[in-house]
């Protein structure tokens, strides 16, 4: 099951290594390295520790979506996604979070 968000969360980015993230055999050293993974994200008021990055794409926005905000930019169009693998904590189920990334960051999918 899966549900649709999009609230603001706040991200922090580290060393998958040593925040022991678990990254997807594509993301091993010679095919595709990221020296910054999200390592936990705060939303509603609990902290969830990422256990695992599942992938990392970008996604372009509508173009009309950014008309509103005055924006000419074509990067303002872009956001990376990561869909993580995170806990909120020992006693919680694991669950599949997708973090969007475009100026800001939001949760924007939850599948349980």
């Amino acid at each position: 099951m899966s549900r649709r968000y999009q609230e603001q969360v706040e991200v922090r980015l580290g060393d998958p290594v040593e925040h022991r993230v678990r990254l997807e055999p594509g993301w091993r050293r010679g095919t595709r390295t990221m020296a910054e993974v999200p390592t936990l994200f705060l939303w509603q008021g609990r902290v969830h520790v990422v256990r695992g990055v599942l992938a990392q794409w970008t996604q372009r926005l509508p173009w009309w979506r950014d008309l509103g905000a005055g924006s000419t930019d074509a990067d303002s169009l872009e956001q990376e996604v990561w869909r993580v693998e995170a806990s909120a904590g020992r006693t919680h189920e694991m669950g599949v979070y997708d973090l969007v990334h475009g100026g800001r960051w939001l949760l924007e999918r939850v599948s349980d």
